[in-house]
């Protein structure tokens, strides 16, 4: 199936003129030598990070990726858009005629090429739709065309000069938006934006991290060279992160920059394995509930020193109604934990016991981004743990049994009063005869008992249906109160650890109304 790419030709379009005269996509990267022989993407990756030691990893498996596509991904007869700075708001189009050449007498910043051949040399920007524009936005200077049928678009712009723009299958195939205008204005912030975990999820319309939300949201922020700091599937969803640009073409310089330095922090914060050749090498962590997902950034950690005293602790404890408090020393370092029991035991050994110190115990300890579900067992025979920062070197918060209670109830109310809601509804329509269930539903279900909440909205469309149920309830609201929470049972399929939001309130109107004209258990 042939594909659309997009190669920048410089900054400023500097090679520009050799890529139209030459016939030739060009990339940059002048401190990268000949890459014919190379046979995988880890090598590749060596290749780079060898090039460019001094920038961070991010930014190079960024390269990699994008290096990766010029040798070997794009293929023969592929689609090729070539934004053009010397003549503005033009574009030119052509599709690729051989594989990966290595110019080697060439200037340092036109050596990696492929050939190709130009059909469009310079067609008026205004010809293309608004949201192909979008797309040939990113700030990297080789990447994919695939949003709203971009390689179908692209061939018909090539041949006619026309962009027919995208069908409604097209535009309808991802479940989450693409917000355009959001990703531009963070291309163009030199320094970033800064905004909440749930902020960015809005973006794309999205409520939760959602394992289908989030993979949209990274696709969409990679191909636009962008990344987040801290990332956006870590941590509370109310709390900050800044949108970086992290893959525009190399320059001259051969040293990271601020924002690179900030990304690789948060990099070395969250591993010490070896760094990855690239993101498509190493798989995402599995989206599972983590300890720094259960921390409210915005609480700060209520703490003594070791030589505070016991009058200190209680009072500290008594005020904001904790069972016990983390022992920290002037250096930041974690010395244990004081709390009721281990201030009475220390009064059953010693009598007097005058600071902290002597009355702090040992206590568990997890990692921020260590997996919640292995030490359920630990923190309820403890009653708590303490949760280290991304850095490890110091306390972030602390989750207790009841933090565990709420977190795991919130998850699974809205499972069960779903299966509530299916179980009273499954009872009544049973009197509605199999032949109608089985042609409202164009033979998919043969009677109630397979029916799922989609298939009931099929079911009630028709209002003598509805009325088979002899339930005093208006046809359009009950009918509408179902379908909405049908959208929420499909949403819910995906696993998140994010509370559920508020709109999802339609689950309680719907088992309102059931309960009033079906109030048996």
């Amino acid at each position: 199936m042939t594909t659309a790419w997009m190669v920048r030709a410089g900054r400023e379009g500097e090679r520009e003129a050799d890529a139209l005269e030459q016939s030739l996509v060009i990339a940059g990267w002048p401190e990268v030598g000949d890459l014919s022989q190379v046979a995988t993407r880890r090598e590749l990756h060596a290749v780079v990070r060898a090039a460019y030691p001094n920038r961070s990893r991010t930014v190079v498996a960024n390269w990699t990726g994008q290096l990766w596509r010029l040798i070997q991904v794009m293929e023969v007869d592929d689609y090729v858009v070539l934004p053009l700075k010397t003549v503005p708001d033009h574009v030119a189009i052509g599709r690729i005629a051989g594989g990966y050449r290595y110019r080697r007498d060439a200037a340092g910043d036109r050596r990696h090429v492929r050939p190709v051949i130009w059909i469009q040399r310079a067609l008026p920007r205004s010809a293309i739709g608004q949201d192909l524009l979008y797309s040939l936005g990113s700030l990297l200077t080789i990447c994919q065309l695939r949003r709203n049928g971009a390689a179908r678009r692209i061939a018909a712009l090539a041949e006619t000069g026309v962009d027919p723009g995208p069908t409604s299958e097209e535009m309808s195939s991802n479940e989450w938006v693409t917000p355009d205008d959001f990703i531009a204005r963070a291309v163009a912030a030199e320094d970033g934006l800064e905004l909440t975990i749930r902020e960015l999820l809005r973006q794309w319309d999205a409520g939760r991290r959602t394992s289908s939300a989030v993979a949209v949201i990274q696709r969409d922020l990679s191909e636009n060279g962008l990344t987040t700091v801290p990332p956006f599937t870590e941590g509370w969803i109310g709390s900050s992160i800044r949108v970086f640009k992290s893959g525009a073409e190399a320059d001259d310089s051969t040293d990271e920059t601020a924002a690179e330095k900030l990304i690789d922090d948060e990099d070395s914060a969250q591993t010490d394995s070896d760094e990855p050749a690239d993101d498509e090498l190493v798989p995402d962590k599995p989206f599972t509930l983590r300890f720094g997902n259960l921390l409210r950034t915005d609480t700060a950690v209520v703490s003594v020193r070791p030589t505070d005293s016991i009058v200190l602790a209680r009072t500290l404890m008594l005020r904001y109604n904790y069972s016990q408090l983390a022992v920290i020393d002037d250096d930041g370092t974690f010395q244990g934990a004081i709390s009721w029991e281990s201030i009475a035991k220390a009064q059953m050994a010693h009598q007097a016991v005058p600071t902290a110190d002597q009355a702090k115990q040992t206590v568990p300890d997890a990692a921020y981004d260590e997996l919640v579900l292995p030490r359920i067992d630990e923190i309820s025979s403890r009653g708590f743990i303490f949760i280290r920062s991304r850095d490890g070197k110091t306390i972030a918060g602390i989750v207790t049994a009841a933090d565990l209670t709420n977190r795991f109830g919130e998850i699974a109310r809205p499972f069960t009063m779903i299966e509530e809601c299916e179980r009273r509804l499954r009872r009544r329509v049973k009197r509605i005869a199999a032949d109608i269930i089985e042609a409202a539903t164009n033979k998919r279900h043969k009677d109630a008992g397979s029916l799922t909440l989609g298939a009931y909205v099929h079911v009630f469309k028709d209002e003598k249906h509805f009325l088979l149920l002899d339930w005093p309830l208006d046809h359009a609201q009950f009918v509408q109160q179902v379908k909405d929470v049908a959208d929420i049972r499909n949403k819910m399929m995906h696993f998140s650890p994010d509370p559920i939001p508020n709109e999802w309130g339609a689950i309680d109107g719907l088992l309102a109304m059931l309960h009033a004209v079906d109030p048996l258990p």
